[in-house]
């Protein structure tokens, strides 16, 4: 036996970890195999501009917006699903993966996920932090597919079916038929712009500023409510007095104040089935729609799709888990899903 063989039989290879991550604007997820979801936090960090040094991360750094010291900053480092801020990514990254070392990171493998109409650069920029943070191997998966394999469709079933995954940046729609997307569409109207419409909605309706947070709170706590009177207490700035206000919101003033996005959402379903094969529109008068996502739980979504399209609604369970869900899954059998993975090696 040569001297190489037995230095190789006296070590042992590493064992790789699978991860699978859904880097998204609002929350980012973080599952490893074998173990479960390890991390499940908003996409936010706390900057401390004097130093630089990273302050919060995740629900920490959300809790403090707008009430932050001036030194320190508030950084959604995703914008309409892409990364917006190369450090800030990264950093908050080591710090998510650093949360489920066990052994060395740089033995892992991991699937993460991109919207479907990101540039090949944007697709480079997603392998490269990650690479930066620590991972060796580094996969992509387009969001519509992992969430359409995450809700339980049968990808490789030579039938149509139509996924809708609502975010925080963005929008995505898809056609999933025979293996793959026949046909996807990712837009820029999702979680965050319906935050914004509440927003809105509170300082014209009722003379009240409210903030991002606050914006959100409001909306989780009343797009999935069936009885339209239930109310919801807010706190507030109060226009022209500029003193603190309290007071209750009714859930049919938050359909109403975020229809005509909603209405725009299906808008851009509609216009996406005029585009697929007719054999492919057949198909899905017969599955219907999927919603996945955080927005999957809006009431008014369901019920006017359903009125405007004609075409039953199915929301996924554990729908705002659907994409991590589905990379996870990707990850149980790597090969049976080889032709929906990006290679690292892809060319750009």
């Amino acid at each position: 036996m040569k001297f190489f063989d037995i230095f190789k039989t006296n070590i042992a290879p590493k064992a790789t970890r699978d991860i699978a991550i859904d880097l998204g604007t609002a929350n980012t997820v973080v599952y490893v195999k074998g173990e479960g979801i390890q991390v499940d936090e908003p996409t936010y960090v706390a900057i401390n501009k004097k130093t630089e040094e990273l302050e919060h991360i995740g629900e920490k750094a959300k809790e403090i917006i707008g009430r932050t010291a001036k030194h320190t900053e508030i950084i959604r480092p995703l914008k309409n699903g892409v990364i917006s801020n190369y450090e800030v990514t990264e950093r908050m990254l080591e710090e998510f993966l650093h949360r489920i070392k066990k052994d060395k990171f740089q033995s892992s493998r991991v699937i993460i996920c991109v919207p479907s109409g990101v540039t090949q650069v944007e697709r480079r920029a997603v392998i490269e932090v990650v690479k930066d943070a620590g991972a060796k191997e580094v996969y992509l998966i387009e969001e519509p597919i992992a969430a359409a394999i995450g809700v339980g469709i049968d990808l490789f079933e030579p039938k149509g079916h139509l996924i809708v995954d609502i975010g925080g940046g963005t929008t995505e729609i898809a056609f999933i038929v025979s293996g793959g997307a026949a046909l996807s569409k990712s837009i820029k109207i999702a979680g965050d712009h319906l935050n914004e419409d509440i927003m809105e909605y509170v300082k014209d309706a009722h003379n009240l500023l409210i903030g991002e947070r606050t914006a959100e709170e409001l909306k989780m706590n009343t797009i999935s409510q069936d009885d339209p009177d239930y109310e919801y207490e807010i706190r507030g700035r109060e226009l022209g007095v500029g003193l603190p206000k309290s007071l209750k919101i009714k859930a049919s003033e938050i359909d109403g104040a975020i229809r005509r996005h909603i209405d725009a959402i299906i808008d851009e379903v509609r216009l996406t089935i005029e585009e697929i094969e007719p054999e492919v529109a057949a198909d899905i008068y017969e599955t219907g729609i999927f919603l996945s996502g955080g927005g999957a739980g809006i009431r008014i979504l369901k019920e006017r799709i359903e009125e405007e399209l004609s075409l039953q609604v199915t929301v996924g369970d554990d729908a705002i888990h659907a994409v991590v869900t589905g990379i996870a899954e990707v990850l149980t059998d790597f090969k049976k899903y080889k032709n929906v993975i990006i290679s690292p090696m892809y060319e750009y």
